[in-house]
Order: structure tokens, then C-alpha cells, then sequence
């Protein structure tokens, strides 16, 4: 996939890496490259060691895990742009500034859903109010970690996509943890905790989002227990794209037809047929 993409890119410019591996740097670790999502040739810094989130590109401050999704779209869904496109609780403008048909949605705590809340609809995944087959993609970035019923929502999602359409969408899948498990729950209207709580960053309320599931290596096997169909994982890693760090997969759930030969994994089953890795 690599080759694929690169033949695709502008010519890069610019000063290459700053840093000696291994060596102590004094300047911020810099490198030339083409960002994916304010489409141009630009500079990636390193601004901490957790670059997940502190490596950023110097003209539109993204971090990697925004330009592999928008990587993934316009590798595997050329004319994204001109799709029907939905976004669950976005924290940034990198895929609504180039689509023509564009919409998100927030879940507000105590707001009817399906309403607007100061400008925003609200929507929630585990029940959403849109009509069948009504979006071509469907995008969450970072939230099936912080719903309690991932199986509701993932259904929900493919409900409202149109045959053929897709829900692209990140989320932690923790290295070295072999299965997937839940965090909390919920026993009417109290949360209760099954490990130690763990918050994420949220772009309303609060500022805090619970994590309410560590999913593993297991994960696909889960999602296509859940929704029934397949997923396919796609991992780059290129500097030259401002791509690196930890948790740097997309995951694709397509609403097809799995192919005959293709039967249901439970998870737990060593197997797992709804998992293509790009490397």
C-alpha cells in the first residue's frame, strides 16, 4: 500500500529529520513531508514523546491518527468528497471542510436526541434516530472506546449506512492485551466500574470522556460478532506523511455481502477472519 499512496504525492521539500536516533535533542525533532489533511507540503514536529498526540503537523496542528483516517479515505474511497458523509463527536474540521455533504453529531447528556443543542444535533450511537441506508460513510474517531454498548452501536452505524457504504473509525486497540474487556457498566442510571477509571479528553461537556473498554487483539473478532460484518485494519507508518506513533490503526466495516465461505468467530476463537493488516 505504501508504494500505492507515495507514487500519488507531491514532490516533498524541505529539511529531512533533525534528530540522531538514540542522541538527546535539544530543538524540536522536525521533518519535511505532504499532510493529508491541509493537503500540502508541510513540516511535522515533534513536540513530546507521545506522539500519538504531540506530532504535529506545523500548518494545520493534526495529529497522525486525523490524517491516517483521512489517508484511508482517499486511498479506499476516492470521491469521499462528494459522499454522504456523517461524523460521531469530531474534535476537528479535517473531513467536513472538504465534503460537500457533510454532518455530525454530539451526545449531550440529558438533551433529547435526535434535537439540536446549542447548534449541534444530538445523537446516541447505541440508538440513533436517522432512517435506514441514509449515509455513505459513517466516521467516529476515538469513541467506540467510551460507549457501554459497543454491539448496540456498531449495529446502529450499519444500519444507517447505504449497501456498500462503510463506517471508518479509530480507536485504541491496546498492544500486548490479548482480549478484549469492559471497564464499566451501567446498572440503571449509575456507572459502575470493573477496573480503575480511566478518562480520555472529550470535545464538550467537561473535558472528560470514561473509557469504558480496553479492546484487544480480539477486537475485529468482537466487531464482527457484534454487527455481522467484516472489518478490514489498515496500519501505515511514513514520516513522509506524518504518520507514526502508537495506535495508528483504521479500522473499515463495510456494509457487503461476507463472502460464503466466511463463518461467524465468537470471540475468544483464535481465528479471525474479518482481519486484513496493511503493513
Amino acid at each position: 500500500m505504501r508504494h500505492r499512496v507515495l507514487s500519488r504525492l507531491p514532490e516533498l521539500r524541505g529539511p529531512t529529520a533533525r534528530r540522531v536516533h538514540g542522541e538527546p535533542c535539544k530543538e524540536p525533532v522536525v521533518n519535511a513531508g505532504w499532510c493529508t489533511c491541509c493537503r500540502a507540503d508541510t513540516e511535522f514536529v515533534e513536540t513530546g514523546v507521545w506522539l500519538r498526540d504531540q506530532y504535529l503537523c506545523a500548518q494545520c496542528k493534526s495529529i497522525p491518527r486525523f490524517r491516517a483516517v483521512n489517508l484511508t479515505l482517499d486511498t479506499y474511497m476516492p470521491g469521499w468528497q462528494q459522499a454522504s458523509i456523517h461524523e460521531s463527536s469530531p474534535c476537528h474540521d479535517f473531513i467536513r471542510r472538504y465534503c460537500e455533504n457533510y454532518s455530525c453529531s454530539f451526545f449531550h447528556e440529558g438533551v433529547p436526541v435526535g434535537t439540536l443543542h446549542q447548534g449541534t444535533r444530538c445523537e446516541n450511537l447505541e440508538a440513533l434516530t436517522f432512517p435506514d441506508e441514509m449515509f455513505d460513510v459513517f466516521v467516529t474517531q476515538d469513541v467506540l472506546e467510551h460507549v457501554f454498548r459497543p454491539d448496540l452501536a456498531v449495529r446502529e452505524i450499519m444500519r444507517v449506512l447505504k449497501p456498500g457504504g462503510a463506517h471508518v473509525f479509530t480507536a485504541p486497540k491496546r498492544k500486548g492485551l490479548r482480549s478484549t474487556r469492559q471497564r464499566a457498566t451501567l446498572h440503571g442510571d449509575s456507572v459502575v466500574h470493573l477496573l480503575d477509571a480511566q478518562y480520555h479528553g472529550n470535545p464538550i461537556g467537561d473535558g472528560r470522556a470514561l473509557v469504558t473498554w480496553d479492546y484487544g487483539d480480539d477486537f475485529e473478532v468482537y466487531l464482527w460478532a457484534w454487527c455481522g460484518y467484516p472489518t478490514v485494519t489498515y496500519v501505515v507508518r511514513d514520516r513522509r506523511l506524518g504518520i507514526d506513533g502508537e495506535y495508528l490503526e483504521v479500522f473499515v466495516t463495510r456494509k457487503i455481502t461476507p463472502p460464503a465461505n466466511l463463518t461467524l468467530s465468537s470471540p475468544g476463537s483464535t481465528s479471525n477472519p474479518g482481519t486484513t493488516a496493511m503493513r
